[in-house]
């Protein structure tokens, strides 16, 4: 038997009326879940076959139930377990990349479908769904920031962080979301990392030469430090290839009446050989879209350039997985997910 005063129990996740405690761990603490085997037999076959297989050894027990120690993290366990017993709410879950690696561990097949699909929701699959996203970011930033409010400065705590989700995208094979995280993250400056400028004493920022970097409220960060050496040479391939894009698509012939070396036109393309980190969709989505009167010299000229650049980065955006050297994105019809949330929503709520 299990002494009770060894555990933290559980707020909420503890039933009096429960037939089983999950004990877990975290931060040198062991925490208690009681639960009902009826709920987790019912979403999950592994459970189910715990529950049923007779044990090798006498039975441990705690507060006069079953008590089972689970190899996995509590936060992760709890997130699972809220999950399960509130479905009312099911995605609040989602910012959490461990409870979908249980979910696939112990088989919660509707949990991990809903999951899956709000994560693959997340993030753009086709170059509009990319332009709104990037709207509604620039909508962020431009909002107005309190200057004496540090927190608020940091704008990319309301966006996608895209080297975690590299991170979950590889664990739980999420492959569709790796071309738009891998792209955003290289528009990304290595230096501003997202824990330390938030750390209390964030150290100082220096470039490679020694120069002091001043971090600009609204300037995005990333966790970078949950990249593996796979990951950076990805983003070392994607990086390389876009400064090769923007050298070609510079070089192209397009010759303008006004024969200057201060030609708007020329102006415009060479936006593209700043080097990175730059959002190369971006500064052509900009020159693609600008302005300009017809009776001006360099009009014709700024008109084709203009037409060459949305076509060019809609050639970009379907090649960023070859250009970051990821692997194809395989669809199996036969694995039964829908990326219609409210459906699989609906099949969890109705269990």
């Amino acid at each position: 038997m299990v002494l009770e005063d060894e555990f933290v129990r559980h707020k909420d996740l503890y039933y009096a009326d429960g037939s089983v405690v999950l004990l877990a761990a975290h931060a040198g603490k062991t925490h208690a879940f009681r639960v009902h085997k009826s709920v987790l037999a019912s979403h999950s076959k592994v459970f189910a076959d715990m529950f049923v297989l007779p044990s090798t050894t006498e039975n441990e027990t705690y507060d006069g139930v079953d008590s089972v120690q689970m190899p996995d993290d509590a936060k992760d366990l709890e997130d699972l377990l809220r999950a399960l017993y509130y479905p009312g709410n099911p995605l609040a879950a989602t910012k959490y990349k461990g409870i979908l690696l249980l979910s696939q561990k112990y088989f919660v097949r509707v949990l991990q479908k809903l999951l899956r699909a709000r994560f693959r929701a997340d993030w753009p699959s086709t170059l509009p769904e990319w332009d709104r996203l990037m709207e509604h970011y620039a909508s962020l930033s431009a909002s107005i920031i309190p200057p004496h409010h540090t927190a608020s400065q940091f704008i990319d705590n309301r966006m996608l962080e895209p080297a975690s989700a590299i991170r979950l995208a590889r664990e739980a094979n999420i492959p569709e979301i790796l071309p738009a995280a891998f792209y955003m993250l290289s528009t990304i400056s290595p230096f501003m990392d997202f824990d330390t400028l938030r750390s209390p004493n964030p150290p100082p920022l220096t470039d490679s030469q020694g120069n002091v970097l001043l971090w600009q409220p609204g300037e995005r960060s990333a966790r970078w430090g949950l990249l593996t050496p796979d990951d950076w040479l990805c983003l070392a391939r994607g990086r390389h290839c876009m400064t090769d894009f923007a050298q070609t698509f510079e070089a192209q012939e397009s010759q303008c009446i006004c024969d200057s070396q201060n030609c708007i036109q020329l102006d415009n393309k060479r936006k593209l050989l700043k080097g990175p980190p730059q959002d190369v969709l971006c500064v052509l989505m900009e020159i693609g879209s600008q302005k300009t009167l017809q009776q001006y010299p360099c009009y014709n000229s700024l008109q084709a350039l203009a037409s060459r650049s949305l076509e060019t980065r809609s050639v970009l955006w379907e090649n960023l997985g070859y250009y970051f050297g990821l692997p194809e994105v395989i669809d199996d019809q036969n694995d039964g997910d829908s990326d219609d949330i409210a459906l699989v929503e609906s099949e969890f709520i109705d269990g």
